[in-house]
C-alpha cells in the first residue's frame, strides 16, 4: 500500500511538471529587462531593457536575441500598434515615448511627455496610445497620444503614482492603477474625465482586462492578493490570495485564464477567469519575474525576469 501511494505521488508530480513545466529559457536578454509585448503571430517577444536603454527582439522559436535598438533612458512599458509593426516604449529616465519601426528596427520619433512615463497601452480601435506618467511629484498624469500623428492630444490628472493601465476592448475606458492611493481610476478618454475611483488592495502594481471587457484583475504587491473588478459595476467583487509580491498580470486571449507574476516567490499563479475556483495553481520561474504575456493561441506564456536577465517560456495546455 505504501509503495502504491509513493508511486501515485510520483506520477502526480510528473503530471504537474508536464502541465506547467518550463519548456525553455532565453538568457542574456539585456540588462534588467522589465516589460514585454508579443508580435501578433506570437513568434517574437519585444522586451524593454531598463539597464541598457534598449528595445530587444527575441525570436521565440530560435530562443535567441535577434535585434536591439537604443530607445532612451530606463525604458519600461511597451505596447504594439499598426498591426504589430510599431512599438511605443515609455522611457522613464528620458521622459519620452519612443516610437520604433519594428521592420527596420529604428526609432522613428521621440514624443516628449516630461515627468516619468511608466506604462503604455493601445486602444482597441488602434489610433490612440495611453501613457501613465509617474510624475516628478505626488500627482501623475495620463497622456493620450495620436498613434498616426505621434502627438499628445489630451491629458488627465491622475492620483498618486499612477503605474499600470489597461484599456477596455469594448468601450475604450482606461483603467489606471494609482499605487500611492491604492485605487484604480476609470477614465473616459473622450471627455478627459475620471468617472470613478475604485479602492483595491495595498500596493497595486499590475492590471489586465478580459477580452469581453467585463472584469479587470489587479495585483496588490503588499497584500499579496488579486482584486477582481466588475467593470459594469466598477467595484471589487472578490479578493484572491496569490503569491508573494504579485506584479504583472495577463488574461489569456481566449478569456479563460488569468496569470499573475509573483515577484517575491518567483512563481506564476494561474486562476480561471470565470472565478469557478478561487484556488490557484502555480509554477516556478527565474529570479525577479516582472511581466507576463500569453501567446495568441492561449497555450504558452512568456515571462520576463528582471534579476535573471532572462525570458522563461512555459506551455500551459
Amino acid at each position: 500500500m505504501r509503495h502504491r501511494l509513493v508511486l501515485t505521488l510520483v506520477l502526480l508530480t510528473l503530471a504537474l511538471q508536464v502541465s506547467f513545466g518550463i519548456t525553455y529559457r532565453v538568457k542574456k536578454v539585456g540588462e534588467y529587462p522589465n516589460f514585454l509585448a508579443l508580435s501578433p503571430n506570437g513568434q517574437t517577444a519585444y522586451v524593454t531593457s531598463s539597464g541598457s536603454g534598449d528595445l530587444i527582439a527575441v525570436d521565440l522559436a530560435q530562443r535567441a536575441v535577434t535585434r536591439s535598438v537604443a530607445v532612451g533612458s530606463t525604458p519600461l512599458g511597451i505596447a504594439l500598434a499598426d498591426a504589430g509593426k510599431t512599438a511605443f516604449v515609455a522611457c522613464k529616465g528620458s521622459g519620452t515615448v519612443a516610437v520604433v519601426d519594428l521592420e527596420s528596427f529604428r526609432v522613428e520619433a521621440n514624443i516628449k511627455v516630461a515627468g516619468a512615463p511608466i506604462a503604455v497601452a493601445i486602444g482597441s480601435k488602434g489610433y490612440r496610445a495611453f501613457v501613465t506618467n509617474f510624475g516628478r511629484s505626488k500627482e501623475g498624469q495620463l497622456h493620450i497620444i495620436d498613434v498616426r500623428d505621434r502627438s499628445i492630444t489630451g491629458e488627465v490628472k491622475m492620483g498618486i503614482n499612477p503605474i499600470a493601465l489597461a484599456v477596455s476592448p469594448v468601450n475604450e475606458m482606461v483603467y489606471v492603477v494609482n499605487g500611492g492611493s491604492n485605487e484604480v481610476w476609470v477614465v473616459n478618454p473622450n471627455r478627459l474625465s475620471v468617472l470613478q475611483k475604485i479602492p483595491v488592495g495595498d500596493g497595486p502594481d499590475g492590471i489586465a482586462i478580459t477580452p469581453d471587457g467585463k472584469r479587470a484583475f489587479v495585483s496588490n504587491s503588499r497584500t499579496s492578493d488579486l482584486s477582481v473588478i466588475d467593470t459594469q459595476l466598477n467595484k471589487v467583487l472578490v479578493t484572491i490570495p496569490v503569491g508573494k509580491m504579485p506584479f504583472g498580470v495577463a488574461v489569456s486571449p481566449d478569456g479563460k485564464r488569468v496569470f499573475v507574476v509573483n515577484t517575491g516567490s518567483r512563481t506564476v499563479s494561474i486562476l480561471p477567469a470565470d472565478l469557478s475556483s478561487l484556488e490557484s495553481e502555480s509554477f516556478e520561474v527565474d529570479k525577479g519575474p516582472v511581466d507576463i504575456k500569453v501567446t495568441p493561441d492561449s497555450r504558452t506564456v512568456v515571462v520576463v525576469n528582471e534579476q535573471s536577465n532572462s525570458l522563461v517560456i512555459v506551455e500551459v495546455p
